[in-house]
């Protein structure tokens, strides 16, 4: 390489340095915040560079978590002074900001904003049985339909007793082949569905309580709550159709969502608020 390449090189390192300084231009930020910022020509972005850095700049992201005792021992695990919780009933969720807005009294600039940008999440999962007794809520059954979905959620029927309602489940499944003639509403509230093979058969009869009692969890893993459930039916053409219509399920739910409060509150020191943040 002679003399000559040599200066050729440099002046070409040189325009090259002077090009990237062309592109754009670190100044003292005029903004009455100090805000930096950063100006590009068309065609150019800004791309930030952290993958380098040993630790991120700040913690971000969501946690989803499954229960009521993991969103606590994770909470008490990053909580600050400016964490806070939000809970909503439909669905059900609680929600936590770990970096949320900082108090005004304490808050030196900015006006205490924060990031909002490092969040737990606990979306509240129905159990099995609330999905399975609101999902055919006030759904019109045959007496095949409603004598299986008896037998197989069984435990859940508190009363009457699960000798009783095996019973009723029985008979109905007997009745497939038969025609109902007749259904008597008696003293006690309780129903006498009268059905028949053929015409000149005798009736057979089906006594069916007016409410039954479940008793249920409504949350995964969560105690059970007493839920009434009121029978209803309709005899047509020697067809049954009977279902149940639940009374004040929603009332059941904000209990049960109440208590999964009440624990958090208690076992975080940190007061719930009802809504949600942006």
């Amino acid at each position: 390489m002679n003399h000559l390449d040599t200066i050729s090189g440099e002046q070409n390192i040189a325009a090259t340095l002077a090009a990237g300084a062309a592109l754009g231009d670190i100044r003292r930020s005029p903004l009455s915040d100090g805000k930096p910022f950063v100006i590009v020509p068309d065609g150019y972005q800004a791309v930030p560079v952290v993958d380098t850095f040993e630790h991120p700049l700040r913690a971000s992201g969501t946690v989803r978590l499954r229960d009521s005792n993991s969103f606590v021992r994770y909470f008490n695990r990053q909580k600050r002074a400016e964490s806070l919780i939000y809970a909503s009933l439909d669905p059900a969720k609680i929600l936590a900001v770990i970096d949320d807005h900082r108090a005004a009294g304490t808050a030196r600039d900015h006006d205490g904003a924060n990031w909002r940008a490092y969040r737990i999440e606990f979306a509240v999962p129905a159990s099995r049985e609330w999905k399975v007794w609101t999902e055919k809520d006030r759904q019109a059954l045959n007496q095949l339909a409603f004598a299986e979905l008896i037998e197989d959620n069984l435990p859940d029927i508190q009363t009457p007793d699960g000798s009783t309602m095996l019973s009723i489940a029985l008979n109905f499944e007997a009745s497939k082949e038969g025609n109902f003639v007749s259904a008597t509403r008696l003293q006690d509230g309780s129903t006498n569905f009268v059905w028949k093979e053929d015409v000149n058969a005798t009736g057979n009869k089906i006594a069916m309580p007016s409410q039954i009692t479940l008793s249920i969890p409504v949350f995964e893993n969560g105690a059970a709550y007493p839920v009434d459930a009121r029978i209803k039916y309709r005899v047509k053409d020697g067809t049954l159709k009977i279902w149940y219509e639940l009374v004040r399920p929603h009332k059941v739910l904000e209990a049960a969502f109440r208590a999964i409060w009440t624990q958090i509150e208690s076992e975080t020191g940190t007061k719930i608020l009802l809504g949600s943040p942006e």
